[in-house]
Formats: structure tokens, C-alpha cells, sequence
């Protein structure tokens, strides 16, 4: 049986007051001002004033700070004082904040929150899960599923998928645009909108083998099954986030990458709404991975007029920063040949952003080959 999380992309998690196409609320004030990071939950008290509309938040991190509305707000959207309201915080591309409201509740919530009252405890749930996907990543750490799957009967049919899926993945000197998009169609972020449309029989995919472990492990009382139930939840919850988005006119897309023999890399498309004068919106690819060669690292990609390439990158090792400059001049060639035009790379020496961040073009920077 297919659970409402699963269906997910047949009826996205999106309030009814979306319709007016006047929603997210867009916030003058900066995340770091506010306290905020890209895919954060904040819950809000809501205090009407007489010019205005202003949201008290409660998270205690952000403790004291508020963030003022206008008193016209969109049409169906209703706040009251004392209503707490729900939104997801999104950072675009030029600095700003949006604001996706989740639900509004209180003495004097709005009707059209309604639908979101009735939704089942589980969406809510997997709607403040944080966006690292930590719990995957985890799981599938080399050996991490290995381990687990010894200690079950390999033999049992349940585990026959995961068995497979396993030994379809690559090992990192393995990746190529085939690999990458085949790990997408695995990933099992978007199994259920295949078989809605008749596509998808006999796919293997990630989401479906955890499911399947799962059930073996909840029969035979295993410790473990709160760690996969939690490697479901990033998966599910990435579901709910993408449906949320792809009505909005951009959309969000994350997935971890699993390897046979690396770590897992944590990888995330975002495209904003087109600007206006714009043919299409860019396409920004932020990459987290602690790679055993380079060690930890995170870059940041931004793709616009389909050829011309940005890129942040930080690296915590100082000679992974100089062998990122040293290798310049190949990844300049091995793009110019895809037909491809770096127009600059930026590397810093230093961690680099917990969330992904708004793209800030640098003023000065250099290449870099991340061909590893």
C-alpha cells in the first residue's frame, strides 16, 4: 500500500492560498540578519499592528528578532493576532528570502489553512526534518549497508531489491553523465510519479529496498530500524520540498549520491523563477562531499545561458586549495571542449556554508578540476 508521503508528487504539500499566485512572502531583511538558513521551518506568533503585520519568531536561536509584513498581504491569506503561522524558508539567488507558508493555526485561524490542519501527522512530520539529509548519508557511508545486511538473512527475497540496487552502484572513477543519471532514476525520489504514469515497472530503486528492509528488520525487532526509518525521512521529506517548489514556477531538487567506494555526496539543483529579461533562470548545483583525497569539501555551481559556468569552492585542506590552482588550466580546456565557458571559480581556504548559500559572483578567483 502506498502511504500519503509517498504520493507526495500527486498532491503536494501546498496550501490552497498558492492558487492566487501572489505567494511566497517576500522578506526585505537578510538571513544572516535574522538568523536563518535555506530549508529552515520557522514557526512565528503572529501580532497585527496598525501599519503592518509582524511575525514574532519563537525558535530560541532566534530569540528577539521579528520579521514585519505588509498590512496588504496576498488575497486568501488571513493572519490574526495570536495565529501561529508556519513557513519554510527559502534563499534565492539575489539575497532575498521567501517565505512558503505551511499552516496557520490559533483562535483565529485562517480558512484557508483548513487543508492543512486536516493533513496526516506524518507530512508534518517530514516538513521540519533539516535539509542535510544526515541520516541517509549515514546509512550509506561504504560498508554502512553491508554491515547491517549481514547481520539479516541475505537469503530472504525482501532484501533481493537492496541487494541489487547495491551492486548497480559506482565506484567514484566510475561517474559519468550515463552513471549520474542513472543514480538519479535510483535515488527513488521520483519512483511513485513514474509508476503513476505507467512508468517505472521493474525500476530498482533506493526507496523502495529501504522499505523493504525495513519491514524484515520491524519483524525480527532489530536495532536498527529507527536508522533506516530515518534514511526514509530525508528521502521523503526531499519529496515534499521538491512538490512544494515545482508548482511555484522554480524548483528545488536534493539527492544524495552513493558510491562503492566513497562516501556519499550530498547534491542539490535549485532554479529560481525568471527574472525579468531573462530567457531562463539559472541552474545552481551546490555539492557537499568529504572525499578521502581531497577531504572535506563543498562547491557551488552556477549554469546560466546554458554555457556560462560559476563556481565557490571550499576546501579545508590548504593543498587541496593549491592543487585546485595548479589544475586550472586542464578543467578550463576539458570545458571549452564540452563547449562550455568558465567565467570564474573562486577557492577558499576554510569550511564552507552549512546550508546552501545565495550565489554572490566573486570579484577574483581561479579554476579548478574536481575530476576525482
Amino acid at each position: 500500500m502506498i502511504t500519503g508521503a509517498e504520493t507526495a508528487h500527486l498532491n503536494p504539500k501546498i496550501p490552497t492560498i498558492y492558487l492566487e499566485g501572489k505567494l511566497p512572502l517576500v522578506v526585505e531583511r537578510s538571513a544572516a540578519e535574522l538568523g536563518l538558513r535555506d530549508g529552515q521551518v520557522i514557526q512565528s506568533t503572529v501580532e497585527n499592528r496598525q501599519d503592518r503585520v509582524r511575525l514574532i519568531l519563537q525558535d530560541p536561536a532566534q530569540a528577539g528578532r521579528f520579521i514585519d509584513l505588509p498590512k496588504d498581504l496576498p488575497a486568501g491569506l488571513r493572519l490574526a493576532s495570536g495565529d501561529t503561522a508556519l513557513f519554510r524558508v527559502q534563499l534565492q539567488s539575489d539575497g532575498s528570502i521567501w517565505l512558503r507558508p505551511l499552516q496557520a493555526t490559533g483562535t483565529a485561524a485562517p480558512a484557508a489553512a483548513a487543508p492543512l490542519a486536516q493533513m496526516p501527522n506524518r507530512m508534518q512530520q517530514l516538513g521540519f526534518r533539516p535539509p542535510d539529509m544526515g541520516a541517509l548519508a549515514l546509512l550509506l557511508r561504504p560498508g554502512g549497508l553491508d554491515s547491517l545486511l549481514r547481520s539479516l538473512n541475505t537469503a530472504a527475497p525482501e532484501l533481493a531489491g537492496l541487494q541489487q540496487w547495491q551492486r548497480l552502484r559506482p565506484s567514484m572513477a566510475q561517474l559519468t553523465p550515463e552513471k549520474l543519471q542513472q543514480l538519479m532514476q535510483r535515488s527513488g525520489l521520483s519512483t511513485e510519479s513514474l509508476l503513476a504514469n505507467g512508468q517505472g515497472s521493474g525500476l530498482v530503486d533506493l526507496k523502495s529496498g529501504l522499505r523493504q528492509l525495513l519491514r524484515l528488520l520491524q519483524s525480527t525487532s532489530h536495532e536498527a530500524t529507527g536508522r533506516v526509518q530515518d534514511a526514509i525521512d530525508d528521502i521523503e521529506s526531499h519529496q515534499l520540498t521538491a512538490a512544494e517548489t515545482l508548482t511555484g514556477r522554480e524548483w528545488v531538487f536534493s539527492m544524495m549520491l552513493p558510491f562503492s567506494d566513497a562516501e556519499p555526496v550530498a547534491l542539490r539543483f535549485v532554479r529560481g523563477r525568471r527574472k525579468r529579461g531573462e530567457e531562463k533562470a539559472p541552474l545552481v548545483i551546490h555539492l557537499h562531499t568529504r572525499n578521502r583525497d581531497l577531504g572535506e569539501v563543498w562547491l557551488q555551481t552556477r549554469i546560466s545561458s546554458e554555457t556560462e559556468v560559476d563556481m565557490v569552492m571550499w576546501a579545508l585542506r590548504e593543498d587541496v586549495v593549491h592543487r585546485a590552482r595548479d589544475l586550472t588550466p586542464n578543467l578550463a580546456e576539458e570545458l571549452d571542449s564540452a563547449g562550455l565557458n568558465m567565467t570564474r571559480l573562486q577557492v577558499i581556504h576554510g569550511p564552507g556554508p552549512s546550508e546552501p548559500m545565495p550565489w554572490n559572483p566573486p570579484d577574483t578567483g581561479s579554476l579548478l578540476d574536481v575530476k576525482t
